[in-house]
């Protein structure tokens, strides 16, 4: 290339400055950059004041009622004791309440196994109001519904002291999303004798909070203090998604501190960058459950008024543009030349010849300044190349390590089938599927002094988190398992190491069972999992009795309880995760519990490969292509 020698005497800058600077640096820069700072900061100020004020007045409205209700339970919670005589009486208690609190559609004093012998091992009179308002009552316990190991009963129980239930789907009575303030009553011994609750109807809540109109375009939600989504634009993800799973993969720390701001109950704002643009994330907590409202506004119309401004400040830009142009034409002109000498070597540059040889200056001026820019250009270009060459390795290295990662944990499950080619007196098939790269459904089994020991699990969540947890529990099951001999026994040291130190709040619902292959005796314990299938040889299929017992790694020093039935010969347990049952297809629709029995019905004269088996491709036709959005385990057991 040939190298053009520019020699200058007078400064440029004297030139420009006469000419370009005094109409374009003092009309347009600092009018322009004044004026837009100073809007938009004022604008902004304005926007996050108003965004506030709608989100408190949400707030107290919120809490009022909140705080309503739990006034209500404790003027109504001390009339308990002094009626405990008369059983009978407690009706009256419950119906006051609903009398006295329109606000409120349902109210129980549930007492303690056994408290009235008269009234047998369930006593818990339930008032509420019916399709029509009217106040209704009944007895709430039964065989089928043992109220002593539901949340809203066990967790205040456990934490003695009244609690704010998590907003839940009542699908079987008022067909809409619900609340229940649980408040523990205690004898003059100390000891708890029965809970007195109140439920609230949360539908006033997602008008309340969808009628917030901070600004035009802006939308709202709402999550628990679990992070699950009370309000959403989206229904799909009201109780079925959290901040955290709608959010998988996504590193921003914006997020992560509007995330950790959220369940721990503090107020803030942070902007987003979203596939559409950036957004306004203003949030605030209702102090009394912990529940945190969140404002979502695009970032450009909280500064609409900036744009308007900047338009008009363009347009005397322009006009100075203009009478620059005019003023300084033939002295622009005699500068040019150096300048098209660069835009030569830059046209090189974007080509791909970074090694370009720049013209030279000898002159020590902005010339000067500008050959040592475009020399700095030409490195840094050679060193980003360079390290985007390395951060593609990288990145191929990760996806490798994914790899790895899936084989690894893969390999910590059982896969030879049939797992005892040996014996004649079982015969067992499982399989897992992980949803994504890695997954956190678990099984394992192994026989010890003619005795099969297996488990069947799912940790709540996905990937990577999910995947840790799953291989911890599979270890710890080996491992306790080795000298523990009863499945409840088990269950509770492995629920006592996963709750130690879970800062995540991750659990994992399991069940865990011993077959005595010589009598056929079934020891098991059902940790909140699936209750598993017995398939019959006349081909029967029924639900196993389970123990409504909490998942495992939410309270250390849980009593799980253990069970026992018989499994006769030719009779199998199918077990599965909520990945078979759950799995849906493009139109939402689940697989549904019905199908799933179905199935085993057809198949129960099969062999356990042959049920494992046809269920993932019953799965798979259902589905039809939808992605899958949960990991699929299923194990099937037969006593021979």
């Amino acid at each position: 290339m040939k190298i053009n020698k520019i020699t200058h005497k007078n400064s440029i800058s004297g030139r420009l400055t006469l000419r370009v600077l005094i109409v374009s640096a003092v009309i347009f820069t600092l009018t322009f950059t004044a004026f837009v700072r100073m809007a938009a900061n004022k604008v902004r100020q304005e926007a996050t004041k108003h965004a506030h004020s709608e989100l408190s007045n949400t707030v107290h409205q919120i809490d009022a009622v909140l705080k309503a209700v739990e006034t209500a339970v404790e003027n109504t919670a001390w009339l308990v004791p002094y009626r405990l005589s008369s059983p009978d009486f407690m009706y009256a208690i419950t119906e006051r309440l609903l009398q006295n609190n329109s606000f409120i559609c349902g109210s129980a004093v549930a007492f303690e196994p056994d408290y009235y012998a008269s009234e047998g091992h369930y006593f818990s009179p339930y008032s509420y109001r019916d399709e029509n308002g009217k106040i209704c009552s009944k007895q709430l316990g039964s065989d089928t519904y043992d109220y002593h190991y539901m949340d809203w009963y066990q967790i205040p129980k456990l934490l003695n002291e009244s609690y704010w239930s998590e907003p839940y789907y009542d699908d079987g009575g008022g067909e809409m999303m619900m609340t229940t303030y649980s408040k523990p009553l205690y004898d003059e011994f100390g000891n708890l004798y029965a809970v007195i609750t109140a439920d609230l109807s949360l539908e006033w809540l997602t008008e309340l909070v969808g009628n917030i109109h901070a600004f035009d375009n802006s939308f709202n939600l709402m999550v628990s203090r679990n992070a699950s989504y009370i309000v959403h634009p989206n229904h799909d993800l009201i109780l079925n998604e959290t901040i955290y799973s709608s959010t998988y993969g996504d590193e921003d720390e914006s997020l992560k501190k509007m995330q950790y701001d959220m369940v721990h109950c503090k107020a803030g704002e942070v902007l987003r960058d979203m596939p559409d643009g950036k957004y306004f994330v203003f949030y605030s907590p209702v102090e009394t459950t912990c529940w945190s409202v969140a404002v979502v506004c695009p970032r450009s119309e909280l500064y609409l008024g900036v744009k308007i401004l900047r338009g008009m400040l363009i347009i005397i830009g322009v006009i100075a543009l203009l009478l620059m142009i005019f003023l300084s034409y033939y002295g622009i002109r005699k500068i040019v030349a150096p300048v098209e000498d660069f835009s030569g070597v830059a046209k090189q540059i974007a080509h791909g010849d970074f090694n370009a040889e720049l013209p030279q200056i000898q002159s020590e001026d902005e010339l000067k300044e500008l050959h040592d820019s475009f020399e700095y250009l030409q490195k840094s270009l050679v060193k980003y190349i360079d390290e985007l060459k390395s951060t593609t390795a990288n990145k191929e290295r990760i996806e490798s390590e994914l790899r790895i990662a899936r084989s690894i944990q893969m390999g910590m499950i059982p896969k030879s089938f049939p797992a005892f080619p040996d014996r004649d007196d079982v015969s067992l098939v499982a399989k897992l599927v992980p949803a994504k790269e890695v997954g956190g459904d678990l099984y394992d089994f192994f026989i010890e002094k003619d005795k099969l020991y297996f488990i069947i699990g799912d940790v709540s969540g996905k990937g990577i988190p999910a995947s840790l947890v799953m291989a911890v529990t599979c270890r710890l099951f080996r491992s306790v398992a080795s000298y523990l001999d009863k499945p409840e026994e088990i269950i509770t040291s492995l629920n006592n190491s996963l709750a130690d130190g879970n800062d995540s709040n991750m659990f994992c619902t399991a069940f865990l069972g011993i077959l005595d292959l010589k009598t056929g005796s079934l020891l098991y314990c059902n940790a909140g999992h699936n209750a598993p299938y017995v398939i019959e040889k006349d081909g029967k299929v029924s639900a196993m009795s389970v123990t409504p017992n909490l998942p495992l790694g939410l309270f250390s020093g849980f009593p799980y309880e253990g069970q026992e039935t018989r499994i006769e010969k030719d009779m199998m347990i199918y077990m599965f995760t909520d990945g078979v049952n759950e799995a849906e297809n493009n139109e939402k629709e689940q697989y549904s519990d019905e199908r799933l029995i179905s199935l085993l019905k057809k198949h129960s004269a099969d062999t356990p490969k042959v049920i494992v088996d046809e269920t993932f491709e019953q799965v798979e036709q259902h589905a039809d292509g939808a992605d899958q959005s949960d990991d699929i385990t299923v194990m099937c057991i037969k006593y021979c």
